[in-house]
């Protein structure tokens, strides 16, 4: 099987001949193998994803793009400053071993200042991004499982214009207003979706950060109210344009709450499932022919920190719990950040990966397997 193949495969919960894989990786991390392996990404902008056995090949698009692509030259407005399409302001943030970006302002922190921002045309300010997908279509379409990335699509969106603590307080005494701003997140996250599905992607990704590790960011009535049916919404939109079209869906938390609405919206893939606040094992018995699993390794301890048998040990368990039957894609749960074990304990991932995601799992073996004839450090 090709990686297009096998993706599709496990989507349909089938066993693929082996379980497919994908990583988020910090430019830190990231540049440091794409040394090693002397990739020329000013050539192909996947090389690495490629170069690692990734079978999902993406960007992303929209609201999340201040996380992914912010630092452009272009976007530097001051020192330490960067400007978005959207009119957010982003600083990078240093640590010892690497960088990420924060928010610097949001433009509607004065709701006053509501009625004359002006809203982009996501098509003219993501030309370049759109040419790009055109670009990977034509070329890896046919190999490769191509994902039209347009995460942070509608809550989250919205509270970056406004702030957060605003926008939770603008849900209760500014409902119109927080309402109106959610129609308007989603009119330029619809307009993206609409248009990647249109060119070809195999799969379009949304995402809102809806839980912490310990419950919902917002009273799960008005997720009920005011996201789910806008959701809903969202998937008919994309269905009249491709019927097959498969959506997938990012939170960060213990989603368990959400499940069942995910199921009525009519969501495919779910991305992390976060290890550490939710029930995986329980997940995939209940949901397995209904979601197919995008994660779920471990980055905020084992990936970070961990020594190569913890990362062994975490690979094979979230292969032997979440990959038989298919509906799984073997993932970081999150973006593996620059730590000075963060390159090593990549390397061990995709060699345990690629050792033990053979179909059919075995799952005897992958739990009794200690010794391994490999040296990192």
């Amino acid at each position: 099987m090709n990686s297009k193949e096998r993706i599709l495969t496990t989507i349909d919960h089938k066993e693929p001949d082996r379980v497919p894989i994908d990583s988020w990786l910090a430019p830190e991390v990231a540049e440091v193998i794409i040394a090693a392996l002397d990739l020329d990404l000013s050539k192909d902008p996947f090389a690495l994803s490629k170069a690692l056995g990734n079978d999902l090949l993406y960007t992303s698009i929209g609201f999340c793009d201040g996380y992914s692509s912010i630092f452009k030259e272009e976007r530097k407005i001051g020192d330490n400053l960067y400007l978005d399409p959207f009119g957010i302001k982003w600083k990078k943030k240093s640590q010892k071993y690497g960088s990420y970006s924060e928010f610097a302002e949001h433009p509607l922190r004065n709701i006053k200042d509501y009625d004359d921002y002006n809203w982009p045309d996501p098509l003219k300010a993501y030309e370049k991004e759109f040419e790009l997908y055109k670009k990977l279509i034509e070329e890896d379409g046919k190999e490769y499982a191509i994902l039209g990335g347009c995460a942070c699509t509608m809550f989250e969106a919205s509270w970056y214009l406004r702030g957060l603590e605003s926008y939770l307080t603008d849900l209760y005494l500014n409902k119109d207003f927080a309402v109106e701003l959610l129609d308007k997140t989603m009119d330029i996250s619809l307009t993206i979706s609409k248009k990647l599905v249109e060119m070809g992607v195999d799969i379009i990704w949304w995402g809102d950060d809806l839980s912490s590790e310990r419950g919902p960011f917002i009273n799960p009535k008005l997720f009920s109210e005011l996201i789910k049916p806008r959701y809903s919404f969202m998937v008919d939109e994309v269905k009249k344009i491709n019927k097959n079209i498969k959506v997938a869906f990012h939170s960060d938390g213990d989603i368990g709450w959400l499940l069942d609405d995910f199921a009525d919206i009519g969501f495919d893939i779910i991305n992390p499932l976060q290890p550490d606040a939710n029930d995986a094992a329980g997940i995939k018995k209940k949901y397995g022919n209904r979601f197919t699993i995008w994660g779920n390794v471990d980055t905020r301890r084992v990936m970070s920190k961990g020594t190569f048998k913890e990362v062994a040990e975490e690979v094979k368990g979230c292969i032997s719990t979440l990959s038989p039957g298919g509906g799984h894609i073997l993932c970081t749960n999150h973006t593996v950040q620059a730590t000075a074990r963060a390159v090593d304990n990549v390397i061990a991932y995709y060699y345990i990966a690629n050792k033990f995601r053979n179909y059919p799992i075995q799952i005897a073996q992958t739990k009794k397997e200690q010794k391994l004839n490999v040296y990192f450090t």
